[in-house]
């Protein structure tokens, strides 16, 4: 599963396992509470197993997480 973070900081793509956008929500939300979010990549990818890939913006991804919004969706293409 591919995975779009947006923030102010940049854009950046991950890949990782996650079975719905539920958990998803949860797993954003619990990082985001325990660290700033210059370091919200680096937190997630260690606690969650998930991979960082060079950002390319014509990969269509499963979802998006939006940092300075704190959302997460299923874009639509």
């Amino acid at each position: 599963m591919l995975i779009k973070i947006e923030s102010f900081y940049g854009d950046s793509l991950l890949s990782g396992k996650v079975s719905s956008i539920g958990q998803l929500k949860h797993r954003v939300m619990t990082v985001v509470a325990d660290c700033d979010i210059q370091d919200f990549i680096s937190v997630f990818c260690a606690r969650y197993s998930y991979d960082i890939y060079p950002y390319d913006e014509s990969i269509q991804v499963d979802y998006m997480i939006d940092l300075d919004t704190y959302l997460v969706y299923k874009p639509v293409y």
